[in-house]
């Protein structure tokens, strides 16, 4: 089981944001103690996109990165990301935020535009 801080680490946002979400029903959660929890399949069924299949569990629990995090990692502009997201790169809709799956982003820009890039680029 996940902790509220683990959900909002996986979603890049802040720990309130997701014990409001938490509170407010639009996330479901377990109560032990005074704390909250969460399984995977509660937090995925919070990302707007097709849900992983069991043989691609692990990669969706990799953290999802925000537009501001691949313009860092891959130095190119807000505008670019947003031209390949028209493109139809894969993202994630997180309580109306947009979010990318690394792994989904790197196979797409590896498969449509022919891009090098390392393993495990998204990691600090």
């Amino acid at each position: 089981m996940l902790t509220l801080k683990e959900v909002a680490t996986h979603f890049a946002l802040k720990p309130d944001t997701v014990a409001r979400k938490v509170r407010g029903g639009d996330l479901e959660a377990f109560r032990i103690n005074r704390h909250y929890r969460c399984e995977w399949h509660q937090v995925w069924a919070c990302e707007q996109g097709r849900a992983p299949k069991p043989a691609q569990r692990e990669r969706y629990r990799t953290a999802l990165l925000t537009t501001k995090m691949i313009t860092a990692k891959l130095k190119v502009s807000k505008k670019t990301v947003a031209g390949w997201v028209s493109l139809g790169m894969p993202t994630r809709n997180v309580f109306g935020a947009v979010r990318y799956n690394p792994h989904d982003v790197t196979d797409w820009l590896r498969q449509k535009i022919s891009a090098e890039l390392p393993d495990m680029w998204w990691v600090e």
